[in-house]
């Protein structure tokens, strides 16, 4: 085995259960902690996660996908190494399991895009409507920029318009709303950050998967 091989396992192995650990994390603690609290003050918390996950995560789940990826390539027998031969089922456990922990660790990408979004949009776009930001530091930023409440919406912020540049700022959560929230409005985001904290546990889930099927594989 190549130098190269075992430092893609271990890159590609360890990306995915360190971010499959992280993401379900996420659900069992982050998640109950923000239902105790009220809306104004659990919807800068999940702002602030959302977008300390964006920078995360997604490293992880590229990491691990393209990892296990030229694994399966580089145990094709080098006679007959081609990306057609890749995805053929003959190819034996080694390349089909790498191929297995690729395509879940990719999957769970696609699960985010199809099902998480629209939800994860509504909780953004109510914490604009409360008068919320991304971070302490990006609130200062908004109402420097005189924005009121409710003039910015769920797109804005995820593009960090208005709130300054997302890449620099290391500030913590913004600790309340402009707004007070109503106990409709806390009910409203318990339950969609319920919802979030379900849907988080499959994508834990398929990557946790993706990060066991790469170890099984390489141990075989």
């Amino acid at each position: 085995m190549s130098t190269t091989t075992k430092i893609a396992q271990i890159i590609s192995i360890s990306s995915a259960l360190m971010g499959a650990g992280g993401i379900l994390a996420l659900s069992l603690y982050s998640v109950p902690q923000l239902k105790a609290q009220p809306a104004d003050r659990s919807l800068p918390a999940i702002r602030w996660i959302f977008s300390r996950g964006s920078h995360t995560f997604p490293v992880a789940i590229n990491t691990s996908t393209a990892g296990f990826l030229y694994l399966a390539y580089a145990s094709i027998p080098s006679n007959l190494r081609t990306i057609n031969q890749l995805f053929k089922t003959t190819n034996g456990l080694k390349v089909n399991g790498y191929l297995a922990a690729s395509i879940l660790s990719f999957s769970i990408a696609i699960y985010t895009a199809w099902f998480m979004i629209p939800n994860n949009f509504d909780l953004i776009k109510k914490n604009e409507e409360k008068g919320g930001a991304r971070s302490a530091n990006a609130a200062k930023i908004v109402k420097e920029q005189g924005y009121k409440p409710g003039d910015r919406s769920a797109e804005d912020s995820v593009w960090s318009k208005g709130e300054g540049n997302e890449f620099t700022d290391f500030s913590g959560p913004m600790r309340k709303t402009e707004s007070a929230s109503s106990e409709a409005e806390d009910r409203e985001v318990w339950e969609k950050l319920d919802q979030f904290g379900k849907q988080n546990l499959w994508r834990a889930l398929g990557l946790g998967l993706g990060g066991v099927v790469g170890l099984v594989t390489a141990l075989y």
